[in-house]
């Protein structure tokens, strides 16, 4: 069978380690579909015409190994063309691109500000220190051959920083930014 839906965001966990106020990530649990399962789901998207997979969360990475075995089972069993996830990058070991790279297309990364503040103020953790992270990221990109996504959500707290002289310093494939709009009632 066949779709027009090529590419699925599948969020297979919603456990995050931050709390970005923005987040639509509200309910938070701590089920994970058993592996055997998730692949079952994964092999009947791929029967539908799904070319791409994007792994994201919550934080995936705070499942690694379970990340992992999805990754290496989409590309390696049921052949799916693109893999991709995308994480806040704070959980992120290079022993996860020595093990599972050669699996991934596309790998992005969450950075809504370069400040050590604002991150705070975001709710990227208690330190704000993800910038070093990200260009950590960056470099096991590049050595893994890797495309390497930005993904950056603009709010009243970052609204006026210059982002410019970072991003290039990154020299991202692929820079996505988002705006948060309010929904009433959400």
């Amino acid at each position: 069978r066949s779709s027009k839906i090529i590419s699925v965001n599948y969020h297979f966990t919603r456990q995050c380690n931050f709390n970005c106020g923005f987040c639509f990530h509200t309910q938070k649990s701590n089920y994970l579909l058993p592996i055997e399962e998730a692949i079952k789901g994964l092999k009947i998207l791929k029967d539908y015409g799904v070319r791409k997979i994007n792994f994201a969360g919550g934080e995936p990475f705070i499942h690694p190994k379970y990340l992992g075995e999805l990754i290496k089972r989409c590309k390696e069993e049921i052949k799916i063309e693109k893999i991709s996830i995308i994480t806040n990058g704070s959980l992120v070991k290079k022993d996860f691109f020595e093990k599972f790279g050669k699996y991934i297309d596309v790998f992005g990364v969450s950075c809504d500000s370069f400040n050590k503040e604002t991150n705070i103020k975001i709710g990227r953790g208690k330190r704000g220190d993800n910038v070093q992270k990200l260009f950590e990221i960056r470099q096991l990109c590049k050595d893994y051959n890797i495309k390497f996504k930005l993904n950056t959500v603009v709010c009243n707290l970052n609204k006026d920083e210059n982002m410019v002289e970072n991003i290039k310093k990154l020299n991202p494939d692929r820079w996505k930014c988002f705006q948060v709009l309010m929904v009433r009632g959400e």
